[in-house]
């Protein structure tokens, strides 16, 4: 009896599947695990970058490569975007390119990323660290809430994220840090 070969990618997707459909109200969410997954696959470069325009013929073998890579690893991407959303949204979204699908999710559930932005926003700065609390933890929770701003399209520059932090201390350890953010 020969058992069946499993990839990463079938089984990857097959979570997304059990996980999460897309249905709307759950963007977030859904795009969230989508990102995860297309980590683990190093294809989450799609969503970030459109394809490239078509190359003149006398370009280098590289770079012919890298795009044909890119656009089948988008088309590839894409099915599972269609694959993972429910029969209504795919009625809607049609088949695109992955970037060009994720830039139109994103303007139908912008709503949605705006009221997580805004919360999170509020979190970052009203985050004042507790007196006790172990300061590696209170400097993770907020550099998760600088992370998710970055996700939601609200990065913050390095140097305004490290202030955002520093501020958020105790102050009794404000000149310990106060020294290292000057060097």
């Amino acid at each position: 009896m020969t058992t069946p070969i499993v990839t990463t990618s079938s089984l990857t997707i097959r979570s997304i599947f059990e996980k999460e459909k897309l249905s709307g109200p759950n963007f977030l969410d859904w795009f969230r695990q989508l990102r995860i997954v297309l980590k683990l696959e190093k294809k989450d470069n799609v969503l970030d970058e459109p394809i490239a325009e078509e190359l003149p013929t006398n370009v280098h073998k590289e770079l012919k490569d890298a795009r044909a890579k890119h656009v089948n690893d988008s088309t590839e991407v894409a099915f599972v975007m269609l694959a993972t959303m429910t029969p209504k949204l795919q009625k809607t979204i049609k088949f695109h390119e992955a970037f060009e699908m994720i830039e139109l999710l994103r303007f139908m559930f912008q709503v949605q990323a705006k009221e997580e932005r805004f919360e999170t926003l509020n979190a970052f700065i009203g985050s004042k660290m507790a007196e006790g609390s172990s300061v590696s933890a209170h400097v993770l929770k907020m550099k998760a809430y600088v992370e998710q701003l970055a996700y939601l399209g609200f990065p913050f520059e390095d140097k305004l994220a490290t202030d955002g932090i520093l501020a958020s201390l105790l102050n009794s350890l404000q000149p310990i840090f106060d020294e290292l953010h000057n060097e």
